[in-house]
């Protein structure tokens, strides 16, 4: 059985972590040895919006420790990721840099939907009856540093899944100065919280919802406290067992915390701030047990590794809820459901059938995407509606997206009308080349499937497609009369022409 041996590390906001290992195909990971240095990035950047060279030589001296110990090992593949601290400094470009130069390691920074998606991914691999557990009606609460993600499912599927700048660290940085000023602190805590998380579509869930699953948030020194055994894969907590351990902590302040549970003064205090964004969440569900996970980031690094290693980008269970998320995002702007569903089928199917035309595999993800949100611009106006989708779909958190790829989702929906893209709009210039060429390969298959169901009225079943003669004839049948649909066709598949340089041939063949 061939084995890769391989690192995961994640630069948090509040600790950096990494993970060494061996895979192999099938995805078993057998750990070797794990590492969790506590590098506060996240007090520089939540309370000065940028990170301090004092505490960058920090975080280099720990990353050259973790470099020496992968040549020790022998590891040749890596990943390392770094989250909201560095994401969010102002200084970032410069971190990264004195990093690889310090170091010699490559860092790239992920986007908050990318950590939650791939957190996610650790979570349906090591969790234990995870098709079971979300098919009763799960909520997962991921407490970051410097957010809390809430994603919930039902039926086995994805309902929704928030952010929320309420991560521990944050909150504490934000607040922490008072609690020395007011004999009222924790009070105070709690309403600039409830505050903060009030419009949380959760919390106005009417569905129940029979599990709750909590990621970290210091949830394993809480356990710790609890003097239970934190090295199992799944901890299962008494919802009454937290509630008593929660006011226990809670009456104390974080001096008390740090001397009664002798635990470092970085993680004593933020238990609380971790604790009250819990409770929050705690009698929202029937649940009696919090599910605890011992996961992290680091894990869904190891996924992500193994993928890539193997070459196993399929169309999983964790594509697919981001195609749920991408659904349920476009129901808020009552979109036409039918028809989107519609143009994403005859997408779908002249992306496949034109792959060794345009070259692309992963990228079909982005054109499913944007065929959902095409054309939910209409919600603001009809008038211009697909410069609407573009500026509405920028500024949405797409679950598992990276900015780029959310930005180049908006470019594919803001031209899949009649307007004819051009390489000096500005926000295709503003594209990376490689990226640029992409979304307009994928505008020209949106612009076709568009045009076939023009009237949203589903009049034409395509029944063949294939390229002849530098032609991309597409047959199709209809009992309806489809003259507006034939000549949006003609009109919108010029630009496939001059992508491509192959004519697309609409033929539709009348049946009574």
């Amino acid at each position: 059985m061939s084995k890769n041996l391989i690192a995961a590390i994640d630069v948090g906001s509040h600790a950096i972590r990494m993970k060494i290992g061996e895979i192999n195909k099938a995805g078993d990971f057998r750990l070797l040895e794990k590492f969790r240095k506590i590098a506060v990035l996240g007090h520089d950047t939540f309370a000065n919006e940028k990170v301090s060279f004092e505490s960058v030589d920090k975080t280099c001296e720990i990353l050259k420790n973790f470099r020496m110990t992968m040549d020790d090992y022998g590891v040749k593949r890596y990943v390392m990721m770094a989250t909201s601290a560095i994401r969010e400094a102002s200084n970032k470009d410069y971190i990264m840099d004195q990093i690889k130069l310090k170091t010699g390691l490559d860092i790239r920074i992920i986007d908050n939907s990318q950590e939650q998606y791939l957190t996610l991914k650790a979570l349906k691999h090591k969790l234990e009856h995870y098709n079971t557990v979300t098919a009763e009606g799960a909520v997962v609460i991921v407490i970051g540093a410097g957010s809390i993600q809430i994603t919930t499912f039902l039926k086995g599927e994805l309902k929704s899944s928030q952010n929320v700048k309420m991560g521990a660290l944050r909150i504490k940085e934000i607040l922490g100065a008072l609690e020395n000023q007011t004999t009222k602190y924790y009070k105070v805590l709690r309403e600039y919280i409830e505050a903060n998380l009030e419009d949380l579509d959760f919390l106005k869930d009417k569905d129940a919802y029979k599990h709750l699953i909590v990621i970290g948030g210091e949830i394993g020194v809480i356990q710790s406290l609890m003097d239970e055994d934190v090295t199992e894969e799944t901890y299962r907590m008494k919802k009454k067992d937290f509630r008593a351990i929660s006011d226990e902590i809670m009456s104390k302040t974080t001096d008390e915390i740090k001397r009664d549970y002798a635990i470092k003064r970085e993680r004593a205090e933020i238990i609380v701030p971790s604790l009250m964004l819990i409770n929050m969440f705690v009698d929202k569900t029937t649940a009696g047990e919090i599910i605890i996970p011992n996961i992290s980031l680091a894990d869904g690094i190891i996924r992500y590794i193994h993928e890539d290693i193997y070459n196993l980008h399929t169309n999983d269970i964790s594509t697919q809820d981001i195609i749920t998320s991408a659904t349920v995002m476009a129901k808020k702007f009552n979109y036409d459901e039918t028809h989107c569903n519609h143009v994403e089928a005859h997408a779908l199917l002249l992306f496949d059938k034109l792959r060794k035309i345009h070259g692309m595999k992963e990228e079909r993800i982005l054109l499913r995407v944007a065929t959902i949100l095409h054309d939910i611009g209409k919600f603001i106006s009809l008038d211009h509606h697909n410069e609407h989708s573009y500026n509405l779909i920028k500024s949405l958190e797409l679950f598992g997206m990276s900015t780029l790829e959310v930005e180049m989702v908006a470019n594919i929906a803001r031209y899949h009308g009649i307007v004819v893209p051009k390489d000096q709009d500005r926000n295709l210039a503003a594209l990376p080349t490689r990226e640029r060429i992409i979304v307009a390969k994928l505008i020209g298959i949106i612009r076709m499937a568009d045009a076939l169901d023009r009237s949203h009225k589903q009049k034409i079943k395509i029944e063949s497609v294939r390229v002849k003669d530098k032609e991309l004839i597409i047959r199709g049948k209809s009992v309806k009369n489809t003259t507006l649909e034939e000549w949006n066709f003609a009109k919108k598949s010029e630009f496939f022409k001059e992508v491509f340089g192959i004519k697309p041939v609409l033929i539709i063949k009348r049946e009574l």
